[in-house]
């Protein structure tokens, strides 16, 4: 069997080669065996592998394409247009051993097997590992999801079957709305100048942090160029930070801007607080002030209004103290 023995990482690995010849048509394919295979697991492994190539070579059947084949093939072309792509790259590296070889048509099993191995605490070896939160494991499915998508759209895949993934639900929904006073004194716990000319420029726009880190201060407002939902933005200045915008020029990176906050809010006493409920701040403060949902959803550049529906349940709350006004006069 075409089965030799590699060391790659400082540990044994086998690799399996195939070529040859097979009516008129040369056939080359390699493959490194995962972790722990031993020496007859690779033998085996090698003749099913022989097997598949000849039954598909004399039509007997369909030839495979793999998630791994799907992912290469998105990474190949598309790796130059993710702002995530070493991000993205490195995930699915480190789990490629789970989905490489397997078939890109069947899916739901192997994806149910996958969740619970990046939910277990141990590996395949019994060694104990880090548990994936259903977050983060989601995320992961993302990717691969994507690069089978991909494939259809290109026609490696005949079929996309993507809607059979088990894809764990998760609400990352956060209903903290912090009030003036909290930001006010996150604010003035901050040591860093940067940083706390950004809380109050959250509290009073609506922008993310990374919006914040890149706007462009123009007499119209902060201008966004670059912005998640892929289209440009202007987000008027508020008078309150009208001053304080002329002033500050962020140079701050993010993950010390992050690291700063966090310092500010613990030391406010609010360790439970994200910049990011600064964003969810400003729109509580808009609705609570009388505007519609669609125009909130604008401010903070949501591309469809179903982004801003988070937020219905704040105007329910209004209407609720209306309706206690009724009698009262």
């Amino acid at each position: 069997m075409p089965i030799e023995t590699i060391t790659k990482n400082g540990r044994k690995r086998y690799r399996w080669s195939f070529n040859r010849v097979i009516k008129g048509e040369r056939i080359r394919q390699t493959k490194l065996l995962p972790h722990g295979v031993s020496s007859a697991e690779a033998d085996g492994l090698a003749r099913r592998w022989e097997a598949e190539i000849y039954a598909i070579a004399n039509g007997e059947r369909r030839a495979i394409v793999t998630i791994g084949d799907c992912v290469r093939k998105h990474v190949e072309d598309k790796r130059g247009e993710w702002k995530d792509a070493e991000k993205r790259i490195r995930i699915l590296q480190k789990w490629s051993t789970e989905f490489a070889e397997q078939d890109a048509l069947d899916l739901h099993d192997w994806s149910v097997r996958f969740v619970g191995y990046m939910r277990a605490q141990k590996d395949h070896h019994g060694l104990v590992k880090r548990s994936l939160t259903d977050a983060s494991i989601r995320n992961t499915l993302s990717y691969l999801r994507a690069a089978i998508k991909y494939a259809h759209k290109v026609g490696m895949l005949a079929e996309d079957h993507t809607a059979r993934i088990a894809m764990p639900s998760v609400s990352n929904e956060r209903h903290h709305y912090p009030q003036r006073r909290e930001m006010v004194l996150i604010a003035r716990a901050c040591k860093h100048r940067e940083v706390r000319a950004g809380i109050r420029i959250a509290f009073y726009s609506g922008m993310r942090k990374s919006e914040i880190l890149r706007a462009k201060v123009t007499k119209k407002g902060f201008v966004l160029t670059d912005t998640k939902n892929g289209k440009p933005r202007i987000v008027p200045i508020h008078p309150r930070i009208a001053v304080l915008t002329r002033r500050i020029r962020f140079t701050v990176n993010a993950n010390v801007f992050g690291n700063h906050f966090e310092a500010a809010r613990d030391a406010a006493g609010f360790p439970d607080t994200h910049f990011h409920d600064l964003r969810h701040a400003a729109a509580s403060e808009m609705i609570n002030a009388g505007v519609d949902l669609f125009t909130v959803g604008g401010v903070l550049g949501h591309l469809s209004i179903v982004s801003t529906k988070r937020y219905s349940h704040l105007v329910t709350e209004k209407l609720a103290s209306a309706v206690k006004e009724i009698g009262k006069h």
